[in-house]
């Protein structure tokens, strides 16, 4: 998942080719494929209700290897752009699922199975790209196929998912709890903060003097502190709170982010950032899954929340941006921080 999710912004410039479009026109294929992933997370928080937990990924890696397999073998655009919707479908009820099939386990260590989830596909976003780079350009459709198949050979590992997610919530309780709406504003904000780094911090780092290829790179160094900090998380003793996890990480992000406001520290700052940041969203899944045990109805308005988080936020960021100046960047950063940090606290304090 996060290897394809990353391949298609180094997919573009083959795909202008390819099919003799513009870039513009090229950038497309981003959008179908986040519509799709928003339709398979709203479609999956219906099914996870009526039907079990192996039926339901062995259909969203069936509906992954047909999006895999029709960009592969798309005789034209349109068909390219309709494949990837449905490779987004299938990739955002992997999403939903595996998250909260790991979240409301029996298992003592979940906390660390969901980051590793998580960590896996950071390092997929990771390598993605540069298989894209490498080999897509020239073998765009062999690149697909062999995704396509990979994902129905995982088909076979679904045997071991014997349980449905629990939906019994407690006798008068909304499905939209204050509990949920507060959590679901902390990971708007920590979402929009995550996808914010990545997407500004570029630009800010050129404007400090570094070159482009250097700004890429400490970019990148972000996303890999992301993925192995969530890998690192097995290390944390079971018995560490989920809470205190959540809340030391926003804290330690929203410093690290005011201090790459001094250029000399902002490379070591933003791996700071990706590590602090790595356990955040996993872990918090968790948490309210602990706190709201009988109930994964609770959990499955995250999801929404997180693509929510991800379109309107970085906007948001931009415009201030534009008004103040690129230079301020890591300030606002750190204020979407300061913002994520303070939703947590809040949820700490609310009652479930």
């Amino acid at each position: 998942m996060g290897a394809l999710a990353a391949a298609y912004g180094p997919l573009l410039g083959p795909l202008t080719i390819r099919f003799g479009i513009s870039l513009p026109v090229a950038g497309a294929i981003l959008s179908a494929n986040f519509a799709g992933a928003l339709l398979g997370v709203l479609a999956s928080m219906r099914l996870l209700e009526r039907i079990a937990g192996r039926p339901f990924v062995t259909a969203a890696l069936c509906t992954s290897a047909l999006g895999c397999a029709g960009i592969a073998l798309a005789p034209s655009w349109a068909a390219t752009i309709a494949s990837a919707a449905v490779l987004g479908m299938g990739s955002g009820g992997l999403d939903i699922g595996l998250n909260q099939l790991a979240a409301h386990s029996e298992s003592r260590h979940r906390t660390a199975i969901i980051n590793g989830l998580n960590g896996s596909y950071g390092l997929g976003a990771v390598a993605g790209p540069l298989v894209i780079s490498n080999a897509g350009r020239q073998h765009l459709s062999l690149v697909y196929a062999g995704a396509a198949v990979l994902a129905l050979l995982l088909v076979a590992a679904v045997a071991g998912v014997r349980r449905r997610l629990p939906h019994e919530p407690e006798p008068g309780s909304s499905r939209l709890s204050p509990l949920v709406i507060v959590f679901m504003a902390a990971f708007v904000l920590y979402v929009g903060l995550e996808v914010g780094i990545g997407g500004w911090m570029p630009s800010y780092l050129e404007a400090i003097g570094h070159t482009v290829i250097a700004a890429g790179t400490i970019t990148s160094g972000f996303w890999l502190a992301l993925g192995v900090g969530r890998l690192l998380m097995a290390l944390v003793p079971a018995r560490v709170p989920e809470g205190a996890i959540v809340l030391t990480g926003s804290a330690v992000a929203a410093a690290a982010m005011a201090a790459a406001t001094v250029a000399t520290l902002a490379p070591v700052a933003l791996a700071i950032a990706g590590l602090a940041l790595a356990p955040v969203f996993p872990t918090a899944v968790v948490w309210l899954a602990r706190r709201r045990p009988r109930d994964a109805r609770a959990t499955s308005w995250l999801f929404p929340a997180t693509m929510v988080g991800g379109a309107a936020i970085p906007g948001g960021i931009g415009i201030l941006i534009g008004r103040f100046g690129i230079g301020l960047a890591p300030l606002v950063l750190a204020g979407v921080a300061a913002a994520s940090l303070a939703a947590f606290a809040t949820a700490a304090r609310t009652r479930s």
